[in-house]
C-alpha cells in the first residue's frame, strides 16, 4: 500500500510537471537582412544580422530541389542548418537549428535581366537546447545586369522574418 502511494504521488508530481516544462519554451521574433554569399541550383548560403528579441549575426545554408522557374514551388528545401549567434538571458549563446522542409518560390522570374525575386520559407527543427522548431522566411533578391549581352547576377540579398520557439 505505501509503494502505490509513494507511485501514485510520483505519478501526480510528474503530470503537474510536464505541462510546466512544455509552458517553459518561449517564442523569439526577429527581422532579418543579410546577402546569399555562395548558390548552386540545389544550395544557397546566407549570412546576416538578425534584430528584435534575440538580436545578432546568422548564418544560414539550404539545400534544395534544383531551381525550376515554371514550377510551383520553385524549389522544395531538403535539408540545411542554420546559426545565430545572440545573447540569452545575458549569456553569449549560439542557438543553431536544422532545415526540415519548406520551398522556394519565385516572385518575379526578372525579365530582360531585371532582378528576380523569390519567396523562402523554410521549416527549422531542433531548434535550441531543448530541440524547438522555428520558420525562416525571406524575399531572396538576385541583383542582375547585362554585361556583352550576357545576364550577370552581381549580388544577392534577403530580407525577411526568423522565429524560433525553444
Amino acid at each position: 500500500m505505501r509503494l502505490r502511494s509513494i507511485t501514485l504521488a510520483a505519478v501526480a508530481i510528474l503530470a503537474l510537471a510536464a505541462p510546466a516544462a512544455a509552458l517553459a519554451s518561449q517564442t523569439y521574433s526577429d527581422t532579418s537582412r543579410g546577402t546569399e554569399y555562395y548558390f548552386t541550383s540545389t544550395d544557397g548560403r546566407f549570412t546576416g544580422t538578425a534584430s528584435g528579441s534575440l538580436p545578432g549575426a546568422w548564418n544560414a545554408s539550404l539545400q534544395h530541389t534544383k531551381l525550376c522557374l515554371s514550377c510551383t514551388p520553385t524549389a522544395t528545401i531538403t535539408g540545411g542548418s542554420m546559426q545565430l549567434a545572440t545573447s540569452l538571458h545575458g549569456t553569449p549563446t549560439l542557438v543553431t537549428g536544422s532545415f526540415s522542409g519548406g520551398t522556394v518560390q519565385v516572385i518575379n522570374k526578372g525579365a530582360n535581366c531585371t532582378n528576380q525575386t523569390f519567396a523562402v520559407h523554410g521549416l527549422l527543427s531542433k531548434v535550441g537546447p531543448d530541440g524547438g522548431t522555428g520558420t525562416f522566411n525571406a524575399t531572396l533578391t538576385h541583383h542582375r545586369t547585362s554585361i556583352l549581352g550576357t545576364c550577370v547576377i552581381y549580388a544577392a540579398t534577403v530580407a525577411g522574418t526568423i522565429n524560433l520557439t525553444f
